[in-house]
């Protein structure tokens, strides 16, 4: 599989900063990690995209997970946005409880299967489904130890439901395991993530990371399930360096031949502009 996805993640409290003449010291604050990658800004002698350059000295090239309870994602600092359909624990799915695809990365869990979080509407607690996990969204007055969510429990935390407690006000997003599939409205227990390629209508990944993506050219699955008992089987596909910002040029693979993509010349890629969430 390679290095897991990165997934950004917001630490409460956890910072300080200095500020003003004379200067102020500021504590507790609120810091953002693994939210990205160093910006061009950040580089001694930078490399854009050509033949245009599009990019700009505040935007990278990488992108990253991350769920809208634990991280803060924003136009500087986004986040792939996912389309997910959860199988539940009792035999439906996340898109029938929710009618919406909307979805965010909580981290990679194979090369094409990830942990996910059906972001598209929150669920209220009387609503939760016995022996199905959860991200708590919000706290309200919902008896979280009463449902499985422990003593320490806070937002963000992840749990298996273990009881039904009637309604109290605190809120969930559905969380389960999803393999990528190559469609805008994946079948229960299946995912996609879309990008773009020059000016190219939304496409989906047979696999991701956080520095490339693959497309479905030639691309099998050995023994295809949604529980994901198949090898991944890559022969054909092209690949593309990620980021969230354009889809515009190519850029440069230091140092490598690069064979079997969408440009074999002198390490010359194609950039793919994944489909992101700022919020």
């Amino acid at each position: 599989m390679g290095r897991a996805l990165k997934i950004q993640k917001t630490n409460i409290g956890s910072g300080t900063t200095v500020t003003g003449t004379p200067p102020v010291t500021t504590y507790n604050q609120n810091v953002l990690t693994d939210a990205g990658y160093p910006n061009f800004g950040s580089l001694t002698n930078p490399v854009f995209n050509s033949p245009v350059q599009t990019l700009n000295s505040e935007q990278y090239l990488g992108v990253v997970g991350g769920s809208p309870a634990t991280s803060t994602a924003s136009a500087t600092n986004p986040e792939i946005a996912a389309l997910v359909n959860i199988l539940l624990a009792d035999g439906t799915d996340s898109y029938t409880a929710t009618s919406s695809y909307t979805g965010r990365i909580i981290r990679q869990k194979g090369s094409h299967k990830f942990l996910v979080a059906a972001t598209g509407a929150t669920i209220n607690d009387e609503d939760m489904v016995v022996g199905q996990s959860y991200q708590i969204a919000s706290l309200g007055t919902t008896d979280w130890q009463a449902v499985g969510a422990g003593t320490d429990y806070a937002v963000g935390d992840i749990f298996t439901c273990t009881a039904d407690v009637g309604a109290g006000t605190g809120t969930v997003y559905v969380v389960g395991q999803c393999v990528l599939s190559n469609t805008a409205t994946p079948a229960a227990g299946n995912m996609a993530i879309g990008y773009s390629v020059g000016d190219s209508s939304a496409v989906y990944a047979s696999y991701i990371t956080n520095k490339w993506v693959r497309d479905w050219n030639g691309m099998t699955y050995g023994n295809y399930s949604d529980s994901n008992t198949g090898t991944n089987n890559q022969s054909n596909e092209n690949f593309y360096p990620t980021n969230f910002f354009t889809d515009e040029g190519t850029v440069t693979w230091s140092g490598a031949e690069v064979t079997g993509g969408a440009s074999d010349a002198n390490g010359s890629l194609q950039l793919a502009q994944v489909v992101k969430s700022t919020s």
